[in-house]
């Protein structure tokens, strides 16, 4: 299937352009604060150490830098590449219309069929392990008559007299 691109919406390109543009410039502007600070710090150290001091008064805190270049880098990435976007779309779409659109080919893509999960088949265990304890002895029943006692029946409670 074949498409042709005529045009660019201006009014998609803005809102779509701005918003990542303004989080990209934001997280970009963060991770430069943090390699300016880096580098402010690392020149403040060295300027201690006999190089050539550098006046700190000048230079604001890297607390300051982080808070600050984020949202600079944000706004100003924000609009002014959402300017040069809408000016590139511009020229494009009168590009499009005198030349034609940029074609674009797409064609569906056969669906493969899973691969057939493998059956489990477990392997044998070797003949000294058991997975299962072994069966129990049979039960042999008791007699229906216990044999006499060898000892001598007491009918009285009392405890044998002591030896002695």
């Amino acid at each position: 299937m074949k498409l042709e691109l005529k045009s660019i919406g201006y009014w998609s390109l803005i809102k779509i352009s701005f918003v990542v543009n303004l989080v990209g410039g934001f997280i970009i502007g963060f991770f430069f604060a943090l390699f300016v600070g880096f580098f402010l710090s690392l020149a403040d150290k060295l300027g201690t150490m006999g190089g050539m001091p550098i006046p700190m008064d000048e230079i604001p805190s890297i607390g300051l830098l982080i808070i600050i270049y984020p949202f600079l880098f944000g706004f100003f990435g924000a609009v002014f590449n959402t300017i040069l976007y809408v000016i590139i779309a511009f020229i494009y779409n009168v590009g499009a219309k005198v030349l034609g659109g940029v074609e674009l080919e797409f064609g569906e893509v056969a669906q493969v069929a899973p691969a057939p999960t493998p059956t489990y088949q477990p392997t044998p265990e070797p003949y000294y392990q058991r997975s299962t304890p072994p069966p129990p002895p049979p039960v042999q029943p008791w007699p229906s008559e216990a044999p006499p006692s060898t000892e001598p029946r007491r009918e009285d409670k009392t405890p044998p007299p002591a030896a002695g």
